[in-house]
Formats: structure tokens, sequence, C-alpha cells
């Protein structure tokens, strides 16, 4: 009985370890509302409220609280926050807290094999969707029916991302085409 007993605390301890979230230290400067997305060789750097996280091993200046690997048919989408590397297999979902602001990091099917990352900022704040692949200029349209809620979709193409608000018109391209970042504020839903 005993042993149930503690087979059982242990069982619950261990899920309870799961679903709380990954909590980080604030910084001591006031947070800004609202946030940018920067072009980096092939990826970006995403601030928000206080984060900073790197996406496809964008340089930073300053230390990134998370970065970001695309998945590949091979391999689940990455994410390290410090020395913790964790790979997330579709629908799993990682939640960290820093300060005041909540993300929630979930891999969700892409358009092919490849799994997609959603970022949720805050409470439904605001959404970025990072697809593993290419997509078809013909089939933009689709990634807001595809990723009901998404706000932003950074898209792999021609060796940089592409930046596709969503429920918008054109997409706009990083690189030497945009020198400065795309800002966004919170969104009302």
């Amino acid at each position: 009985m005993v042993k149930t007993a503690m087979a059982v605390l242990v069982w619950w301890a261990a899920l309870a370890a799961q679903a709380a979230p990954l909590r980080l230290p604030a910084g001591l400067a006031p947070v800004a509302d609202g946030g940018a997305v920067t072009p980096v060789a092939r990826g970006a750097l995403i601030r928000y409220r206080g984060w900073l996280l790197a996406v496809d091993g964008a340089p930073s200046t300053e230390r990134p609280d998370v970065l970001l690997s695309s998945a590949s048919k091979s391999q689940a989408p990455r994410l390290q926050v410090g020395k913790r590397v964790r790979d997330l297999p579709v629908w799993s979902s990682f939640e960290l807290v820093k300060g005041s602001t909540r993300l929630r990091i979930t891999a969700l099917p892409g358009a092919d094999e490849a799994p997609a990352l959603l970022l949720d900022f805050g409470a439904s704040d605001y959404r970025i969707v990072i697809p593993s692949t290419a997509i078809a200029r013909q089939d933009y349209g689709a990634l807001a029916q595809r990723f009901p809620g998404a706000d932003l979709a950074l898209l792999p193409q021609d060796g940089r991302r592409v930046m596709l608000p969503l429920g918008g018109a054109e997409a706009q391209v990083f690189g030497a085409e945009q020198a400065v970042p795309f800002r966004f504020a919170k969104v009302k839903r």
C-alpha cells in the first residue's frame, strides 16, 4: 500500500512539473508595450514585452531568452532556454513566463510533413506562426485558415524569411528590402 501511494505521488509530481511553466527572471528595465520582428541572416529576432527570441540561428548582440530552430522532415522543431534543450513533436507545447508575460510555443502540423511553430504571447496578445518549409505565394491566403488566430507568419523563402501579416495584403520580405523591424501591438480579440 505504501509503495503504491509513493508511486502515485511520484507520478503526480512528475505530471505537475511538466504542466508548470518555466519561469525566467524578469529584466530590471521597464517593459515596453508591443513588439518587433527583425530580419537577421536566415532567421529573425522577435521582441515582445521583455522577451527576445532568436529564430533559426539569428545572431543577436543580447542573449536571447529562447532559441528556436525550425523542423525538418527528420527532426522536430527545437527550442533552447539557457542550457535546457527540448524537441517539440507535433501537438506538444512548452510554456514560459517572464515577468507578467506568458509565452506558449506549440508545434502544429505544417503544410507538409514538417511541423510549424505557433508562438502565443500573453493571454492571446499576439500570435506568430513559423512554418518550417516554403509555401507557394498562391497559398498564402490559406495560412489564416490553416492557423486560425495567428496574426503574423514568418515564412522561409529564397534563403530568408518572408513576413506575412495574416488577414492583410502583401508579404513583406526580410533582408535588404526591409531595413527596419516590423512593429506590432497587442491584438484585442
